[in-house]
């Protein structure tokens, strides 16, 4: 290796030098944090609360989507629990005997 010729080359090798330091440097903190984030304590963790921000959100939108619709909100309520409720519906009038008189009736 030669030997620095004047103070500019003495100047550049030393600046050279701190950047590869500080790269060196950079590159290990950058390893110690990769390794901790991807511990799978660390992933489920970061996974969990990614999980829960998302659940919120959508709470938060369904919420002001039914402030803002109440009557669309209703119908869709009551259509879905017709639909769920169809087949006890349907057996509880097969199930009702023709001769009984309706207690609304008398």
């Amino acid at each position: 290796m030669m030997m620095p010729k004047n103070n500019d080359e003495i100047f550049n090798l030393r600046n050279r030098a701190m950047d590869r330091d500080q790269a060196r440097h950079n590159l290990k903190r950058d390893t110690r944090e990769a390794r901790e984030r991807l511990k799978p304590s660390n992933l489920i963790a970061e996974a969990k609360g990614k999980a829960a921000a998302r659940v919120r959100k959508v709470g938060t939108d369904a919420i002001r989507g039914i402030r803002a619709n109440p009557g669309l909100t209703a119908t869709v309520a009551a259509t879905a629990t017709l639909i769920a409720m169809r087949k006890p519906i349907a057996k509880l009038i097969a199930d009702r005997k023709l001769s009984d008189p309706d207690p609304i009736e008398e």
